[in-house]
């Protein structure tokens, strides 16, 4: 997913993060901390928990950042739910489904639960005709705002984009009223991992329609733990426990009565709130990560720090539209370009050790990844060598959304290339204007700042929305072609033997990294604090979502 606040802004980009055992297990080296002490949950209170951005939208077809995820996740809920694993990966496991299959990965069967109810105040039981309605919903090209269709694209009656062709998805059906018929265009036995993302949610479209659909996305209804009571734009998201929520229980949950989400556009001011007991968790400002890691409270136990891990990515996009960089003569400047990018020096300096060294297109937690491998490492003398042979090396462009830490960046790469000898001009852009030139590859945008989050936990998510030709302009900037990598996810979504799907993907990964189709920095994670003494029974996952409604508050 890409998105535009904090570090969701990675391409249109956003969104992040694991849990203890990812960070231990697959991450190594990891922050110290004291864990919050073992207690029963404790029903009721508060828990005010910082956003670092204005949610771009709350709805499940507006959500496209963090931000705006967190909220949706703990108020809406769908088929298919991620559950964090002892070895920090994401699992997809039914959620409002009962049970979801398929022969041949084209036609899949499945079967919802019954006794799910929508929350006040339409508070009715959830049918197959609701999501059926909802997909249509979502996927209706008119909406203007739906910007995460390309999820539901492999459905029979959608465009490339996701957007229904006609007046109703012709590869959904009703069988009954607790079973949905799903035909796809293909088979993709990934396809149920899909469905925990927010656009195939279920809503009550009827109502969306009695209330309009711009009222309704102010104060959104699910069937989630947690309901919307207020979004005060700029400043904060109001949520309220769900009297009826269809899940809840003594040991379930939910046990908070509310939930306080103010919106904090500077993480300084977030920080110094935080300091003062005004919220419960926090973001840390840049350059701050170590005094806050031997921060007294920190030692004592009263707050806990930690790296949390992240399905996502931060990458310099190549246009590969570019007559400068695009095609296989350019491959030995690419090949250079990814040699000279010091990599351990952003890593190590910039992000003062937060995030993850790469090891190719796919981050730690994701099945999979460990079968990536970096073909052009950091190397300043085989990029000294690759320009050597290249003779003129044109002067190139790199473009990158106004952020600081971007800049920082940017410039260690700037300098990089420079050693190597290749001058590279950098460009500061206003968001609307960075982004026109990425989604329309203009030959100005030679190289720039992109990043990935995950949309879905699969080898699939960070391939094929980024990669695949008919994506790009879409989702991908690369605009990289290359038809024997398509082959091989064509393949791959069709294969339902997992290991041998996972080497599908793995050999095309190793095409695109090969042909340098982008330049991976690093794999994110964040750094959190949280006031341990107080919240308790925190689950925070790799995709950035906290389960609220597992969280408790000692008064």
């Amino acid at each position: 997913m890409t998105g535009t606040k904090r570090k969701w802004s990675v391409l249109l980009v956003a969104l992040l993060l694991v849990a203890l055992a990812l960070a231990a297990a697959a991450c190594g080296e990891e922050t110290t901390t004291t864990e919050s002490p073992a207690s029963s949950p404790v029903a009721g209170g508060t828990l005010n928990y910082p956003i670092s951005a204005e949610p771009g939208g709350i709805t499940s077809w507006t959500v496209y950042e963090s931000e705006g995820w967190q909220v949706v996740h703990n108020t809406q809920e769908g088929l298919v739910k991620y559950v964090l694993q002892e070895d920090g990966s994401m699992k997809p496991t039914p959620n409002i489904a009962e049970s979801y299959e398929s022969s041949d990965g084209k036609v899949w069967t499945i079967k919802i639960k019954q006794g799910v109810t929508f929350a006040p105040p339409v508070s009715r039981e959830v049918t197959a005709q609701d999501f059926i309605d909802s997909w249509n919903f979502n996927t209706d090209p008119d909406l203007g705002d739906n910007y995460t269709c390309y999820i539901l694209a492999p459905i029979e009656g959608t465009d490339d984009s996701g957007y229904r062709t006609g007046a109703t998805l012709t590869g959904v059906k009703k069988i009954d009223d607790y079973t949905i018929e799903v035909t796809l265009k293909y088979p993709f036995f990934d396809f149920p991992v899909t469905l925990g993302h927010p656009v195939s949610y279920v809503q009550p479209v009827e109502y969306i329609k009695q209330i309009g659909a711009k009222k309704y996305r102010e104060k959104p209804v699910g069937t989630g733990p947690y309901m919307v009571q207020k979004w005060t734009h700029n400043q904060s998201v109001a949520l309220v426990k769900n009297p009826s929520w269809w899940q809840a229980s003594a040991e379930n949950g939910p046990f908070l009565d509310a939930v306080a989400m103010k919106v904090y556009l500077n993480t300084n001011t977030e920080w110094l709130d935080f300091q003062k007991g005004t919220i419960d968790w926090t973001d840390i400002p840049p350059g701050q990560v170590n005094a806050a890691e031997n921060n007294a409270k920190v030692k004592d136990g009263t707050w806990s720090a930690k790296k949390w891990p992240n399905l996502g990515f931060y990458y310099t996009n190549i246009n590969h539209k570019s007559t400068l960089l695009g095609g296989a003569d350019k491959l030995p400047l690419r090949q250079a370009l990814a040699y000279s990018a010091d990599t351990a020096n952003i890593i190590n300096v910039i992000n003062e050790g937060v995030s993850l060294p790469a090891n190719g297109l796919v981050p730690v937690g994701i099945p999979g990844s460990d079968l990536s491998t970096l073909p052009y490492p950091y190397d300043l003398a085989k990029a000294k060598e690759l320009v050597a042979q290249i003779g003129t090396v044109p002067e190139l462009s790199y473009m990158f959304n106004t952020d600081l830490g971007h800049q920082k960046i940017a410039e260690a790469l700037q300098a990089g290339w420079q050693q190597a000898g290749i001058k590279v001009k950098l460009s500061n852009l206003e968001w609307n204007t960075f982004n026109k030139f990425q989604r329309t590859g203009a030959p100005e945008s030679q190289l720039s700042r992109s990043g990935w989050l995950a949309d879905y936990p699969s080898m699939d998510n960070f391939l094929y929305p980024l990669y695949q030709s008919k994506q790009q302009g879409l989702n991908g900037y690369s605009f990289w072609n290359n038809a024997e990598f398509d082959q091989l996810l064509q393949q791959a979504r069709a294969t339902a033997d997992e290991t041998q799907r996972l080497n599908l993907y793995a050999q095309a990964e190793k095409i695109a990294l090969d042909d340098v189709c982008v330049i991976p920095i690093y794999f994110y994670r964040e750094f959190r604090v949280w006031n341990s003494s107080r919240m308790q029974g925190m689950v925070y996952d790799p995709m950035s979502q906290m389960d609220f409604w597992k969280v408790w508050v000692n008064q």
